[in-house]
């Protein structure tokens, strides 16, 4: 595993807009390292750009993890979880943990040798759901400051605490049956912290919570618990550069070893 590639101390985060990746021959070569489930999986898509992004998306996340693992993007073998969360099969490091996320226009993938993962990224160009979904799927507090930061300029309350939710029910692996309506967010404080209601199941982590901009048209939300000992501030890349043999990626991409940007 290359030393500057990922360490046990952070969190890592790469993320990329899947229209950079537009070469005929890098394209085909992502679409090599697929499984048979994930080409039917991205086959499902009625919209090419939907295929495209589900085809970047799950390309990023083979050549992140074959890099630290050592290996060949099409050795890595993946199972799902009973609520759809996948995971590494094979001898994978017990505590490689990793997590995807894509929206429009960005893709990213968390990975940790030693934390807990769930992430979430949102356009900022998204239509917001009126303030009935709010009170459907927010509790009381949530709902009440997003109704205060409504005519707010550049207010993008409820996609904060959306993602927020997101990222913490992925990181649970649980999906929406964790109930959404059980767990808060304070806002209020330097990062956000978790609440629960009375009513919630107990977390099975200490999370913690951070929320960035990666690009000034995206949101992107993260959940991650110390597995061994504490971890770090996250680090983030943009994955515009990662290339992996044999694909010459002529995209804004070097050539062998480019789809992230770690050489």
């Amino acid at each position: 595993m290359p030393s500057n590639f990922l360490d046990n101390q952070h969190v890592t985060i790469w993320h990329l807009d899947p229209a950079r990746i537009t070469a005929t021959k890098c394209i085909e070569t992502l679409k090599s390292w697929l499984s048979n489930t994930e080409t039917e999986r991205m086959k499902r898509f009625h919209h090419a750009k939907h295929q495209h992004a589900f085809l970047v998306s799950h390309a990023l996340k083979r050549v992140a993890l074959a890099k630290v693992l050592g290996l060949d993007p099409t050795e890595l073998e993946f199972g799902l979880g009973s609520h759809g969360r996948p995971f590494l099969m094979g001898k994978a490091p017990h505590h490689l943990q990793f997590n995807l996320s894509h929206t429009d226009g960005l893709v990213a993938l968390a990975v940790s040798l030693n934390a807990y993962v769930g992430l979430d990224v949102e356009s900022l160009t998204r239509k917001v759901p009126e303030t009935a979904f709010a009170a459907r799927f927010f509790t009381p507090p949530e709902h009440d400051d997003i109704l205060a930061h409504e005519h707010t300029p550049n207010s993008h309350r409820l996609l904060e605490y959306w993602t927020l939710k997101e990222a913490y029910i992925k990181a649970e692996g649980l999906g929406i049956s964790i109930g959404l309506d059980t767990f808060y967010f304070d806002l209020s404080q330097t990062q956000p912290q978790i609440q629960y209601t009375p009513e919630a199941r107990p977390p099975s982590h200490p999370w913690q919570f951070i929320q960035i901009k990666p690009t000034p048209l995206h949101l992107m939300a993260l959940a991650w618990a110390p597995i061994t000992k504490q971890v770090e501030p996250v680090l983030i890349h943009d994955a515009s550069h990662i290339q992996t043999p044999p694909c010459a990626i002529s995209c804004d991409v070097k050539a062998a070893d480019s789809l992230l940007n770690i050489h």
